[in-house]
């Protein structure tokens, strides 16, 4: 009983430290304390940092030392890949349903049908076309994979699909159109030469902006032109950009004349450099942009 009381007062005990100037011993500071308040400090301090290493040990110190966390992770971004994967493939087979069920709208209609690229899929189209000339008569010619013919306006996310066109339209009706891209045209509009479009040369990462008010009605990658961005306008006028490095419109969206849609890239298998390769179609026929678009 004498021991136990003895013990306790030696933990109830209060001391006072006192820090003195070691010259003139003048008094600095004093604090007391006792063993009983020592030891649950140190307790409680103990009890901290144990527990800050158990968080660290499962936070980072686990990204650190555990070996299968980087292969967690990457086979957590494959999963989530995977998924993107098959929501694309879901996509191109409910487009591949729409292609088929339009061409077979215009057979019961008489109307003549064309297969048509399906640019989801960068698919080649190998099956030649007609066009008609001055003296009603048909001969094959090689369809251009390096654009994208449209021409009628339909339903399912503002989706539009065109045949082949005729012939090279020459005038276009009285609307003002923007600048797409400010530089050099490299490879100019020559149909005979199955080249639809101009390559125009610019800054790098320079902006690309849409010609006139309209409507995204594609907004896709292609492996041969990259990341490509069609918008329909009033009057039946559709502008393509294409080889682009990122887009900023997805179908379906409203641009303003001089938006900004996408940054000139260099994407697709089709691209020899940082260029945009712009396309003018009116009534499902080119058009040169030069002849209404200072450049």
């Amino acid at each position: 009983m004498r021991l136990k009381k003895t013990f306790t007062n030696w933990l109830i005990t209060r001391h006072q430290v006192v820090i003195r100037n070691e010259e003139n011993l003048a008094e600095k500071t004093t604090f007391s304390f006792s063993y009983a308040k020592l030891i649950t400090l140190c307790f409680f301090t103990l009890i901290l940092f144990m527990s800050l290493s158990l968080a660290l040990s499962h936070t980072i110190l686990g990204k650190w030392l555990n070996p299968a966390y980087i292969e967690q992770e990457n086979n957590n971004k494959l999963i989530q890949l995977y998924a993107a994967l098959e929501k694309l493939e879901e996509k191109n087979a409910q487009q591949d349903k729409f292609i088929k069920l339009f061409q077979g709208i215009m057979e019961e209609k008489g109307e003549p049908t064309y297969k048509l690229d399906d640019w989801i899929a960068s698919e080649q189209l190998d099956t030649k076309r007609t066009k008609v000339v001055a003296n009603n008569t048909a001969e094959p010619v090689e369809v251009d994979d390096n654009f994208m013919p449209l021409n009628s306006q339909l339903e399912d996310n503002a989706s539009y699909l065109a045949a082949t066109s005729y012939k090279v339209a020459t005038n276009l009706p009285e609307v003002f159109l923007f600048t797409p891209l400010e530089g050099l045209i490299t490879t100019p509009f020559n149909p005979q030469i199955e080249h639809y479009g101009l390559d125009i040369v610019g800054k790098e990462n320079e902006p690309i902006k849409c010609i006139a008010d309209g409507m995204v009605i594609l907004s896709t990658w292609t492996v041969e032109t990259g990341w490509v961005i069609i918008v329909q306008h009033s009057k039946n006028l559709i502008s393509v950009y294409k080889h682009n490095a990122t887009l900023f419109k997805k179908a379906g969206n409203f641009v303003k004349s001089g938006e900004v849609i996408a940054i000139m890239g260099n994407s697709g298998e089709f691209s020899t450099g940082p260029h945009l390769h712009f396309e003018l179609w009116y009534d499902g026929n080119p058009v040169n942009p030069e002849d209404f678009i200072s450049f």
